[in-house]
């Protein structure tokens, strides 16, 4: 009965603000207010344990994300699940990305992050986020020092950046300043589309 109790995902409430692109990029946090959720899953081991943030693309959660999170915790680390469509009456943004920009998923992240950080069976040290297409963003942008300074929670970053099929094709000021973490992108074949 133990093990089981220890492997039951809990789902958290996530606090967040959806902000246009342009207030992401002037730091300005003055967005509508938002509950997205997350579900955090645990491999059967005991102790503090990393975890990986797992943002979703346009299409939203899906059996991807199932099987990324299995492979997570068959290794060891705890994921993460965050839906930042359902809280804000979003289905999916295939046809309409104006719904929810890219970079606001930015601010999704760090708000898991500092989530993550406080629970008591997560390393706040060893926490990455792994984003796939529009949910790259994300990934790939929370490791600028500029987003991080104006929407990450104090005294904790993210040890490691994860984009698989990364939207970019956009430069923004200050690009290169980073945060010093690892970033690693994935991509399949060169195509001219994404979600």
């Amino acid at each position: 009965g133990n093990v089981q109790a220890q492997v039951r995902p809990e789902i958290h409430p996530v606090r967040t603000v959806t902000l246009t692109t342009q207030q992401v990029l002037l730091g300005d946090q003055n967005g509508k207010p938002a509950v997205i959720a997350g579900e955090l899953r645990f491999p059967e081991k005991p102790g503090r344990l990393p975890a990986v943030v797992l943002v979703h693309g346009s299409g939203g959660m899906n059996a991807a994300f199932e099987q990324w999170t299995r492979e997570l915790n068959d290794i060891g680390v705890a994921a993460f699940m965050l839906d930042s469509f359902s809280g804000r009456g979003i289905v999916n943004t295939i046809e309409d990305q104006s719904q929810l920009d890219h970079a606001a998923m930015i601010v999704d992240a760090y708000r898991a992050l500092e989530i993550l950080a406080r629970h008591p069976r997560i390393d706040p040290n060893r926490i990455a986020v792994m984003g796939f297409s529009k949910g790259g963003v994300a990934a790939l942008y929370s490791s600028n020092e500029r987003f991080r300074q104006a929407f990450a929670p104090p005294n904790v970053q993210f040890a490691a950046h994860i984009g698989l099929y990364t939207p970019c094709n956009t430069t923004y000021r200050d690009d290169d300043k980073v945060t010093g973490k690892p970033i690693r992108l994935f991509h399949g074949i060169a195509d001219d589309w994404v979600t």
